[in-house]
């Protein structure tokens, strides 16, 4: 569903998983940033933003 919403309009699920990503399993943040671009999709995997 994530993954969705950011087809449709990325801010709103870049500032939702910038404030939710560390609470959220593992699995659900890889579907939800699987279309990011590898850089940024690294920093949500490493907890670095």
């Amino acid at each position: 569903m994530l993954r969705e919403i950011g087809n449709r309009n990325f801010d709103v699920e870049f500032n939702f998983l910038k404030d939710h990503y560390k609470e959220m399993p593992r699995t659900m943040l890889r579907y939800a940033i699987e279309k990011f671009e590898p850089d940024l999709r690294q920093r949500f995997l490493k907890s670095m933003l």
